[in-house]
This record gives C-alpha cells, sequence and structure tokens, in this order.
C-alpha cells in the first residue's frame, strides 16, 4: 500500500482520523493497563509494521533504514517516549478534548524551541500568537487548577513540549534521513527502554485487547506517514484547518463513547489556541507567497 496519487487535503484528513481512533482506543485501554505497557506493546507492533515496510515497500529496501545519526535517534526515541507516555496518562484522566486542546500548542512550542536552539528570530507576530495561544491554555487549565486534574494537564503540557522538540530535531535530520528511518529507530529505542521495565508490572491482555493494542500499533505509523505526505503535498495554511478538525470528532468520541460533555472553558480556550496557531500558519503563508 501506497499514499501515491492521494492529495495533501485527503491525506491530513486521513491522518487526523487515524490519530483520533488510535488515542481513542488508547483512552480505553488505560484503564485496564499501566502507561508503560501500552507503550511497549504500541511501539513493538509499529516496529515490526516498519521493518516490514522498510523490506517490502521502502524505497531502497533494507538500506532506507542505514543512518549516520544513531544519537540523535536515539534522542528523538526518549522524546517520543515522553509525549506518548504523558498523553497516554492524560487519556486516563481528562476528556480526550481538553488533552488535545493541549496538544495545539504544538505548533507554538516548535517556534520557541526554534529560536532557543536553532537561532531562528521569532516576528513579533508569532510573539503576539505565543502569548494568545498561552491565554487559551490558562482558560482550558484554569478551572482545574486546584483540582486532581492539574497533574495531567502538566503531563500533557510536557508531552506537548517533548514533540514539540521532535520536530524541531526533525527538520534538522529530514535531509539526510529517509522517512521510514525517522520512525524506525525511535521505535527500536522506545521498545528496548520501555519492554523491560514493563515487564516489571504486566498485565496479561485479553484477547480483545491485544487487538486493540495491534490496531493502534498498526494505525500510529500510517498517521505519521500520511501526515509528513501531507505537508509535501500542500501549504500548511490549506492543511492547518483540517488538522484542528479533529476537535470535533474527539468531541464525539467523548460524548459517544465515554459519556463525557465538554465544557465550555474547553471549547471557549481551544478556539483561541487554534486562532493563535492560524496567526502563525497565516505568517508563514505571506512569507512564502
Amino acid at each position: 500500500m501506497t499514499l501515491a496519487g492521494i492529495g495533501g487535503p485527503a491525506l491530513m484528513t486521513l491522518a487526523v482520523l487515524v490519530f483520533v481512533v488510535q488515542d481513542s482506543v488508547v483512552k480505553w485501554l488505560v484503564g485496564s493497563y499501566g502507561v508503560l505497557q501500552i507503550v511497549a506493546m504500541r511501539t513493538l507492533v509499529s516496529l515490526a509494521v516498519i521493518a516490514a515496510a522498510a523490506w517490502w515497500v521502502g524505497p531502497r529496501g533494507p538500506r532506507g533504514l542505514r543512518t549516520r545519526r544513531p544519537w540523535m535517534h536515539l534522542l528523538r526515541g526518549g522524546l517520543l517516549f515522553v509525549s506518548s507516555a504523558t498523553f497516554f496518562y492524560g487519556f486516563r484522566h481528562l476528556p480526550l478534548a481538553d488533552a488535545y486542546t493541549i496538544f495545539y500548542l504544538v505548533p507554538l512550542a516548535m517556534t520557541v524551541l526554534a529560536a532557543a536552539t536553532l537561532g531562528e528570530r521569532v516576528p513579533r507576530r508569532a510573539a503576539v500568537a505565543v502569548a494568545l495561544g498561552l491565554v487559551g491554555v490558562a482558560i482550558v487549565v484554569g478551572p482545574d487548577l486546584g483540582g486532581g486534574a492539574a497533574l495531567a494537564y502538566a503531563a500533557c503540557m510536557l508531552g506537548t513540549l517533548s514533540y514539540g522538540f521532535v520536530g524541531v530535531i526533525t527538520r534538522r535530520m529530514s535531509a539526510d534521513e529517509t522517512p521510514l528511518a525517522l520512525i524506525f529507530y525511535p521505535c527500536l529505542a522506545i521498545v528496548l527502554g520501555t519492554l523491560p521495565v514493563a515487564m516489571l508490572d504486566w498485565t496479561p491482555p485479553a484477547l480483545r485487547d491485544l487487538a486493540l493494542v495491534s490496531l493502534v500499533g498498526l494505525l500510529w505509523p500510517l498517521a505519521h506517514m500520511a501526515f509528513a505526505a501531507a505537508l509535501g503535498r500542500a501549504p500548511i495554511a490549506r492543511l492547518a484547518p483540517l488538522e484542528y478538525s479533529s476537535i470535533v470528532w474527539v468531541v464525539i468520541v467523548d460524548l459517544a463513547v465515554f459519556g463525557i460533555a465538554p465544557e465550555a472553558s474547553t471549547l471557549i480556550g481551544g478556539a483561541v489556541i487554534i486562532a493563535a496557531c492560524l496567526i502563525l500558519v497565516e505568517r508563514g503563508a505571506r512569507r512564502t507567497a
């Protein structure tokens, strides 16, 4: 199976739907299994899928996994682990809509991190977007700062920063690393790092849950490949609104599957965060016009 011939908007829509399905399954599972066990099982399946893809459909076969930057892959793997584990923890304690709203800060986090680590200049418009994004977070998190959900929100913030670092590092590596290598080696690092620890408190999965974890392991690399392919086939300004459409799907899942209605603060804060990110998108579109 390849993604050739599919347009950027269609690929972005596919990626959004796949991510929502994956995260919905994870939220269902985290009530019965430890976060480390789910991360380990999910990533082990993904590793097998990616290895098979590299062998059978990769542009250069197994040679497509050759790398000159093993330590950078290790760093990306660690950051992806932190992002996955913190958001899986957040899914256990928060509605999907709340966790997704925090995750929408990733473009703003990447802007700040690129300035801090790559020396990129942050224009005034971007600084306004970052400030507006933080206001949105305050609206979402504010009502729960004194409650038990505060730690879950903090975990999602840490996961967002970690994923922002992944994005910045990927920008530096994508010129001389294949897309399969960029997924394979972080998965390998995550499996080697989490599986031995997860085995210490392992809950034998039921057959149904094992099938669900396998589904998540299949979906994760598919979503990443569709997302990357979409960015290569359409302008970001055209794709960003489709990415943020995920808030509609997660609200539906929260209501239909978990019986959780979105709070007004989540919807209002989410709208503010999305507006802040679209400011960055508009700025980037004008710069490349």
